[in-house]
């Protein structure tokens, strides 16, 4: 699965690359707003219907509006592979960040295809353990099954390396409630964990490509690389229509015109009990929401967001990330001193990137000591984190 890494090498991918080639299709991660330049005040929505320069959009397009929500978890919804609102399911991916009781992290996706042309599935992991930032392990991930089996059986979903697949075998299941799951990887990985909330799931209408976003967030337990370690995990299942791919240029997040600007999937266990989790989008036009819950059950359902991405001087990283609901409350992402990926990035002229970074998000002011957490998403490339209209609405 790793054609262009060799053993103990770093190289150079955008995570649209890493998603094609590596499996690391889920990194997903989702940031949501209407954004003001780096730096910059809050931004909010003007209404583009008043510069008559713009044109309407055209029929069936809605500007990346979404539709947010619930969703009831089980195990049988990851493995049904009927089409959803006139969409097949394109791929599933497991993934998130675990921490050693040093503080060190391990990124960690797995990565399940369901149609000929998504990203190739399979093991990608990445860790900072001696580094200053998350490196990748491909002395771990190009020893790993990439064959994957999915079936129902003693009353779990199961996802599994065929018998006989070349590569240190895997397995991953899920009580049929969505409610617990584990998960072990070679002799690399066996981490079990509980489910955070309801599942959450997106929707975006627009007629060259629509998409739907179903999620499951679990607080994960257990062993990593040799050392006990805690985190938070997404698994997660992408629907597209047949031949448009996830990052591929045409779902609704990464077409050259109606882009995202941020994207987080997170959550975080706190030392008194508590938890929020949840996504964050933000891109052109109508894109970007805010679609969370917490250990109560409450939702946070807003498709109305503002926000900025502040980037570090002459680098890619983001210094922080301001989101605001309708609400009026704030949120802001921390980068990890360690979190950046830059084996993720492209380095060619014509490579586009999304820098990718771990963190933690935290609603502004909020003094809860955080357990376990974990925020896995990217910015744009530098030049396009601002807010921008195509058309008028």
């Amino acid at each position: 699965m790793t054609d262009k890494c060799g053993i103990g090498q770093a190289p150079d991918m955008d995570r649209r690359t890493a998603i094609r080639v590596l499996g690391a299709a889920a990194i997903g991660a989702n940031g949501l707003f209407d954004m003001a330049a780096p730096g910059g005040a809050w931004a909010t929505s003007r209404p583009a219907s008043a510069d008559k320069s713009l044109p309407w959009p055209p029929a069936g397009a809605f500007g990346g509006k979404a539709i947010v929500g619930p969703h009831q978890p089980s195990a049988e919804t990851m493995l049904d592979m009927a089409d959803l609102l006139g969409l097949p399911p394109q791929m599933s991916f497991i993934y998130g960040c675990l921490r050693d009781e040093d503080g060190n992290m391990s990124e960690w996706v797995r990565t399940f295809n369901f149609q000929p042309d998504a990203a190739r599935q399979g093991l990608f992991v990445q860790s900072n353990v001696g580094k200053d930032a998350l490196r990748v392990l491909p002395d771990v991930f190009t020893k790993a099954a990439t064959e994957a089996v999915a079936l129902a059986e003693g009353g779990y979903a199961t996802w599994r390396s065929s018998d006989g697949a070349t590569g240190n075998p895997y397995k991953l299941e899920m009580s049929a409630d969505g409610e617990t799951i584990r998960w072990t990887d070679g002799g690399a990985l066996d981490v079990a964990g509980t489910l955070m909330g309801p599942g959450l799931q997106w929707y975006i209408a627009e007629p060259s490509g629509s998409e739907l976003y179903v999620s499951q967030i679990y607080e994960m337990k257990g062993i990593a690389l040799g050392k006990p370690v805690r985190g938070v995990m997404a698994f997660d299942k992408a629907y597209l229509p047949k031949g448009v791919r996830m990052y591929g240029g045409k779902d609704p997040l990464f077409r050259p015109k109606e882009h995202h600007r941020t994207w987080y999937t997170w959550g975080t266990r706190y030392k008194d009990g508590s938890y929020d989790a949840g996504h964050f989008v933000l891109g052109t036009d109508r894109i970007g929401f805010a679609l969370l819950t917490n250990e109560r059950g409450e939702l946070v359902l807003d498709t109305n967001v503002t926000g900025t991405v502040e980037l570090l001087s002459n680098q890619p990283w983001p210094k922080r990330v301001s989101v605001r609901t309708s609400s009026g409350a704030e949120w802001e992402f921390i980068p990890d001193p360690k979190g950046h990926m830059p084996d993720m990035l492209g380095t060619g002229a014509t490579t586009a990137f999304t820098p990718q970074t771990e963190g933690r998000w935290r609603r502004l002011g909020d003094r809860r000591e955080p357990q376990a957490w974990f925020a896995w998403g990217e910015v744009a490339e530098r030049g396009r984190t601002n807010q921008a209209w195509n058309y008028r609405f």
